[in-house]
């Protein structure tokens, strides 16, 4: 994901918290014109399902579970509990909750930060076709680091999840490594929160969005609401046209096959319900806007998707090394290997040797093992790819499922995302370049 990090540190924080939230995205935006009843909807290949394994620690039953701490006591841990609970059942009934009740100051910005937030979720997913309540959920917190020195608490976790939306109840999606930071102090009544933080795409984004504009912090995020609706309509026209027939597919053809089956085993490989797992051996990119595109490179190379060192640096795709080198050798690294936008133009432009693939086709008509990318405003930010294509009994699209890096998440509703704007990379195979 090309994500712009945000230090979890209270200076930078506090300088955040001055511009105003008021709402915005944490999931869901795309995929949404067909209504399904979860009864009839199918996947293309069920086997998918359960390749991540199973935790010994994961509860059922819509339960929040938080892994032992030997630094917390239970009156520390009582409030981050409740948020979690107070937010997860709204987010299962799709129903808004009052969860400033939980700060301290119920009325300072940071409290009124993560109910905008909370309050916009819920009404993008209401705004979906697709039924985006959950109907179980277990969330798991674990906790990474405490720091008792100062007056407040400041306590550090990861959160993992493992949902089933009620359009696909029999789907376990799942994220994980998503990073929360907690503030709490100490009252006549017990600890309580002084201020939540949340690492996450949607959630920075909307941050970023606020920081930097001098406009009114409601405008803002009225104008994200209104610009998210558009596209939300526009995509679900492009699903109608899809199901209908009523559009021109690109023929193309490579000259050796890709192995999406191969592909989309790697993903799962790399992807876990509750730890943060990362193939060392292409470098670690969390720290650096995202590992999403590198990830998604290495499942295309899994896929039998040659590494490409001709050309000049913006026509390879190519991991050697973590330093950026733009010879036409098998060393270094190519932008295109671990760069969302980078790697969508090395997709549509490559000629000759190596990938091949469609880039202007309809975002519907994509297959298991193609790529996703997600953005804003014109901005493209993330790379996921297909796991399954779910489908109505008609037959017709319904939803992708997909896998992805940075925030990690296993079989996950495309219609569940984050980001308004959707783009297809269709993976053809790989041209001898003869």
């Amino acid at each position: 994901m090309k994500r712009r990090k945000k230090s979890i540190r209270r200076k930078r924080r506090r300088t955040l918290i001055g511009l105003v939230l008021m709402s915005f995205m944490v999931i869901g935006v795309v995929c949404v014109s067909v209504m399904g009843n979860p009864d009839t909807l199918t996947t293309s290949s069920e086997s998918v399902f359960g390749t991540a394994g199973e935790s010994d620690s994961a509860e059922t039953g819509g339960r929040i579970k938080i892994r032992d701490s030997e630094e917390l006591d239970d009156a520390m841990l009582e409030p981050i509990n409740d948020y979690f609970q107070t937010y997860f059942q709204a987010m299962a009934n799709l129903e808004s909750t009052d969860i400033t009740t939980l700060f301290a100051d119920p009325s300072s910005e940071n409290a009124w930060i993560n109910q905008s937030a909370m309050d916009y979720l819920i009404q993008l997913r209401q705004s979906q076709s697709n039924d985006l309540q959950m109907i179980d959920y277990q969330c798991g917190l674990t906790v990474t680091s405490v720091d008792t020195e100062s007056s407040e608490i400041e306590v550090l976790l990861l959160e993992d999840h493992i949902v089933n939306f009620a359009f696909i109840p029999d789907v376990d999606s799942s994220s994980s490594g998503i990073a929360h930071t907690f503030y709490l102090t100490e009252t006549a009544d017990g600890y309580v929160i002084t201020e939540h933080y949340k690492e996450e795409d949607s959630f920075l984004m909307l941050v970023e969005a606020i920081a930097d504009s001098d406009d009114d912090p409601q405008d803002i995020s009225d104008e994200l609401l209104s610009d998210a609706l558009s596209v939300i309509e526009e995509l679900s026209w492009e699903k109608d046209d899809f199901n209908s027939g009523d559009w021109e597919s690109w023929e193309a053809e490579a000259d050796n096959d890709y192995d999406a089956a191969a592909a989309v085993d790697y993903a799962m490989t790399w992807t876990d319900l509750i730890e943060v797992v990362r193939n060392d051996e292409y470098g670690i990119y969390d720290g650096y806007g995202g590992n999403c595109n590198n990830y998604i490179s290495q499942c295309l190379f899994a896929g039998g998707i040659p590494m490409d060192s001709e050309g000049d640096n913006n026509s390879q795709w190519k991991w050697y090394g973590e330093d950026v080198n733009q010879d036409e050798s098998e060393s270094g690294r190519s932008p295109a290997w671990t760069g969302v936008e980078e790697f969508y133009s090395y997709a549509s432009e490559n000629e000759g040797y190596g990938l091949a693939a469609i880039v202007d086709d309809n975002v519907f008509s994509g297959s298991i093992g193609d790529v996703l990318q997600y953005g804003h405003n014109g901005e493209w930010l993330h790379s996921v790819i297909i796991t399954d294509v779910i489908k109505d009994s008609d037959g017709n699209m319904a939803d992708y499922l997909i896998n992805s890096n940075t925030t990690d998440r296993i079989n996950y509703p495309a219609s569940a995302y984050g980001y308004s704007e959707l783009r297809l990379i269709k993976v053809l195979g790989w041209n001898d370049g003869e």
